[in-house]
């Protein structure tokens, strides 16, 4: 009877060393998680397709939250807080509050070369000088969709001929229209660093808000001090958003 108890407390934890995930039901969604780094800007995987994806750290604080493709199931829940090396994260694949999955993740460190604080100073600033010269554009014109925020998705039309249009969508359908043929006028900065001002068709005020690039291909919403800000868009959650060109 003995030998039973011990060869099944082994099972169990051996399974947990392996696993290092959690079933809620056997219906549970799948998940599988890549690596995090502590320089890491978003936490990314695939999972059963169109659930919800939380990822937490080990105090319950939700840091990241996010869907998977309703196609292939890959996910990528942006990070908006810095990660030590070593910490835990609890990623979750939620179907509903009786089918859910996680798996605990220690974030890795990421390698860096050996050198002196002052060498590692001029690097990063000329990698960041590198990076930002190679952004080259200098009109939003065209088509840009967010990343998912729990099934809300903002899509954002910038035209000469249709000035700027913006739309709420939930699950892929659309929900209201934000921003109605507005006229407006961009402001540049920096190369990265844009204020965007509009009056809507039928209004007589004009609104602002502010922009910056981290490629030729997206940007994020920041407040007038190029800050990342979390924002609301109709009855959406509050989120940080970013935004890639679709066309």
């Amino acid at each position: 009877m003995k030998k039973i108890k011990v060869f099944a407390f082994f099972a169990v934890v051996f399974s947990f060393l392996l696993g290092f995930g959690v079933n809620a039901s056997a219906s549970s969604p799948s998940l599988k998680v890549n690596n995090v780094y502590n320089t890491s800007k978003s936490v990314t995987g695939t999972a059963s397709k169109g659930v919800s994806i939380i990822v937490r750290t080990a105090n319950k604080k939700t840091i990241a939250t996010s869907k998977s493709d309703s196609q292939t199931g890959k996910f990528s829940a942006d990070l908006h807080t810095n990660l030590k090396a070593n910490q835990k994260l609890y990623v979750y694949a939620r179907r509903s509050s009786t089918s859910y999955f996680y798996r605990i993740m220690t974030v890795k460190a990421a390698k860096s070369a050996t050198a002196s604080t002052s060498s590692t100073s001029k690097t990063t600033s000329s990698t960041t000088s590198s990076s930002s010269s190679k952004i080259t554009i200098n009109e939003p014109t065209g088509t840009w969709r967010s990343g998912n925020n729990n099934g809300y998705t903002v899509v954002t039309k910038f035209s000469q001929a249709g000035g700027l249009n913006q739309g709420l969508y939930q699950n892929g359908k659309f929900q209201k229209k934000l921003i109605n043929y507005a006229s407006y006028k961009v402001t540049t900065y920096s190369k990265t660093f844009w204020g965007i001002t509009y009056r809507q068709r039928g209004h007589k005020t004009y609104q602002k808000f502010y922009l910056r690039f981290t490629d030729n291909m997206h940007f994020i919403i920041v407040n007038k001090s190029n800050k990342a800000i979390k924002v609301q868009y109709g009855n959406s959650p509050v989120h940080y958003y970013k935004f890639a060109l679709e066309k």
